[in-house]
């Protein structure tokens, strides 16, 4: 999914021979992302980064941080236009071969340049597809290379014109029942075989094909609809055991997450001790997240799950508090400006009891 750019790509000098990026966890779990930057070490300089929240908490599972870069992280496209190398490489694993082209077809169009793709090489239906922007005979010899070693079928297609006329975006190979994210936030549930989103002055006016969740429309606000990026799907898969150190203790920093999940790494720094989270799905996600950096949670939450992860965990000790005759959101606004300061984990979860109690709210503790 995508995430709260950080770190920027000013910085980035040099060159190298190829630059990949590992898009969404099954592309690392299955390890496709690792057979890909082996490949490729063997025949010259690599540079990798991560796409994705949820694929940088795979890479934290797989032992792979000081391989895979995910101190910086941005949409594809950005990632893809900005590395310094000779040949850019994405390695995916979709819901399906269908999915996973039209996915390529969209980060390539907007990165404006020639990429190989690897989609899928551990599944059956995998390939490997030379997107054609402009020439480049080093990544045709790359992906010709690259189809050879996984043995997978080789495909040269250019990126099609898209459908971003700033009037309407269609959204290909969802299927009924999936949630759909736009930039990372839950705006509703699939309900046909075709989606269409309705732009009027940067905002979705209307979605055809989907049961609209309106808080989550809402909450998205005004978008650039050249960057927007729309995913049918859950989040991740599977469910993966997450490489969780052990919490911390002792006093520190409370961050906030607020309905913005993905953005959950960024959040949180070396003397954060723990995370109020506030919302079903935000709680669900950020413990899941932060559970890679030994940090507890103590999420609001109101019922209204979702349920857009397979296999949430959450670092152990973590409280949630289901709040009753109030919104998360409500009660979340109002903790997240009382309560400052450092302290330990316990010393804010009291904060926060005492915080609702002060405007008459009652809550349940659960699982």
């Amino acid at each position: 999914m995508p995430c709260a750019p950080s770190g920027g790509w000013s910085g980035l000098s040099g060159s190298c021979d190829f630059g990949l990026i590992a898009h969404g966890p099954e592309a690392v779990y299955s390890g496709e992302a690792g057979l890909t930057m082996a490949f490729l070490g063997s025949k010259g300089d690599v540079r990798a980064y991560a796409a994705g929240t949820m694929c940088r908490t795979a890479i934290i599972d797989m032992g792979l941080e000081n391989v895979i870069d995910i101190t910086r992280c941005d949409l594809p496209s950005r990632t893809l236009s900005a590395i310094p190398c000779a040949v850019p490489v994405m390695v995916n694993n979709g819901k399906s071969v269908e999915s996973g082209l039209a996915f390529g077809d969209i980060v390539v169009r907007r990165a404006k340049r020639t990429t190989v793709h690897v989609e899928r090489a551990s599944e059956k239906d995998g390939v490997v597809v030379l997107w054609e922007f402009e020439p480049n005979e080093s990544a045709s010899t790359l992906a010709r290379a690259l189809s050879a070693h996984f043995n997978l079928p080789l495909k040269c297609l250019r990126p099609s014109a898209g459908q971003e006329d700033g009037e309407c975006h269609t959204v290909r190979c969802a299927c009924q029942g999936e949630p759909l994210f736009v930039n990372g936030v839950f705006i509703g549930t699939v309900e046909g075989p075709e989606v269409k989103a309705h732009f009027k002055d940067g905002r979705i006016a209307r979605l055809e094909g989907v049961s609209v969740k309106e808080a989550g429309l809402a909450r998205l606000g005004g978008l650039n609809v050249g960057e927007a990026k729309f995913k049918s799907g859950y989040i991740r898969h599977k469910a993966a055991p997450a490489r969780a150190p052990p919490v911390r203790y002792g006093k520190g920093a409370m961050a906030v997450i607020d309905h913005i999940a993905f953005s959950s790494l960024d959040s949180v720094g070396d003397d954060t001790v723990c995370a109020l989270t506030v919302g079903d799905d935000t709680t669900e996600v950020a413990g899941d997240v932060l559970a890679r950096r030994g940090i507890r949670i103590i999420g609001i939450t109101d019922g209204d799950r979702d349920g857009i992860l397979f296999g949430p965990q959450k670092a152990e000790g973590s409280v949630i508090l289901k709040v009753r005759g109030t919104t998360d959101d409500e009660a979340g606004a109002v903790l997240a400006k009382t309560i400052k300061g450092t302290d330990t984990f316990e010393g804010f979860l009291q904060r926060v009891k005492d915080g609702l109690g002060r405007i008459g709210v009652t809550y349940e503790a659960c699982p």
